[in-house]
């Protein structure tokens, strides 16, 4: 570890050690979603096998995380190197696919994909990238659901449970874990400053940008979400009446 290493350890944190191979395991990841989608039954569509690869990201995130791992932050390197190539082959697909495109998904993944990049490869807000892939949980009921539009009662029960999980992960736990980014962002742009690191404090205003676009965004799919049961729930008044 180098002097300029030291210093920019002390705002830093422990940031992924050069020895994870991180742009393999990116790469990895993108081939092996492709492959996976390739060989889904052509008898799907494929917006509803993009909802089945969607889901098993979701699931295999939550698996594969997991806490630092001695000095280099290696497990959350390749839990965050994972989803990152899991967004590219989406991306990717959602150029190539205009079926499974919504100019939402596209500028979330655009802000997932420069907020994850960033961080893996200049340990700038890595660790919070690691823990605000928790709010991918509400994915998986919400493609379940999609999955399942044609058996009313699954349906509906992961519908209710994808409007329980949007809540409680994206707009609840996200926001508390980007609170405490927020809180500790002046600290660390201070140091950044007086050790002369300007990439750091350049990259890290980035960060604060990109992760207020995320709340926006999250307070926008959430007032979708509530005027969706709004109207849902007037209209089974006036059935019923």
């Amino acid at each position: 570890m180098t002097v300029d290493d030291h210093v920019r350890f002390e705002y830093l944190g422990n940031t992924p050690s050069s020895d994870v191979p991180r742009f393999f395991l990116i790469f990895l990841s993108l081939v092996i979603h492709a492959i996976f989608f390739a060989m889904l039954p052509n008898t799907l569509t494929p917006l509803k096998k993009s909802y089945i690869v969607s889901t098993l990201h979701a699931v295999i995130n939550r698996i594969d995380g997991g806490g630092v791992y001695g000095t280099g932050d290696e497990i959350m390197a390749y839990s965050i190197a994972y989803s990152l190539g899991y967004f590219i082959y989406d991306l990717l697909l959602m150029l190539y696919e205009e079926s499974v495109r919504t100019p939402t998904a596209l500028v979330h993944h655009v802000i997932v994909l420069i907020g994850l990049t960033s961080g893996i490869t200049n340990g700038i807000c890595h660790t919070c990238h690691f823990y605000l892939l928790a709010e991918e949980l509400s994915t998986i009921p919400l493609n379940l659901k999609a999955i399942y539009h044609d058996r009313a009662r699954l349906h509906d029960f992961f519908g209710y449970l994808f409007i329980f999980t949007f809540f409680l992960s994206r707009i609840v736990y996200g926001s508390i874990i980007c609170g405490y980014a927020f809180r500790g962002a002046p600290t660390f742009l201070r140091a950044a400053m007086n050790a002369g690191d300007y990439s750091s404090f350049v990259i890290g205003i980035l960060q604060a940008g990109l992760c207020l676009l995320t709340r926006v965004l999250n307070v926008y799919w959430s007032m979708l979400i509530l005027h969706k049961v709004c109207s849902s729930s007037k209209s089974k008044k006036t059935k019923a009446s």
